[in-house]
């Protein structure tokens, strides 16, 4: 069961990529992202607590490179920064509390955050 779950999840994240490169009409633009925004913080959770199965890894190391870089492209499309940290801090806190999983590593999304986040504090001060 836990399997189909994940493939559902990988499924609906590269739909909503793949709606997301159509060039969406000005007022759909934000729906779009809060969409966006709703189903990253909906799925995280799950598949932070994700582990390899019995015998065989629940998705093969293609199907988690491609999961992740969509989750990645995911995060960068939110394009305000608040939102980005909400999914962040809730992967974070996930990610590290079941550090058994082996994905999603989205670090390279929470570097690319934190050095934004960084640069724009400095710049208020």
């Amino acid at each position: 069961m836990l399997l189909i779950q994940y493939y559902f999840t990988a499924f609906f994240f590269k739909h909503g990529k793949d709606l997301s490169l159509e060039e969406p009409e000005e007022g759909k633009k934000e729906e779009q992202r809060k969409t966006n925004k709703k189903m990253l913080v909906s799925w995280l959770p799950l598949l932070c607590r994700g582990s390899n199965g019995v015998d065989v890894p629940v998705m093969s190391l293609n199907e988690r490179a491609e999961l992740e870089k969509v989750l990645e492209e995911s995060i960068d499309m939110l394009e305000q920064e608040d939102e980005q940290e909400q999914v962040l801090s809730l992967w974070l806190h996930h990610f590290t509390y079941c550090s058994s999983a082996d994905w999603p590593n989205l670090h390279a999304s929470y570097a690319r955050w934190y050095n934004a986040s960084r640069k724009q504090l400095l710049l208020l001060q």
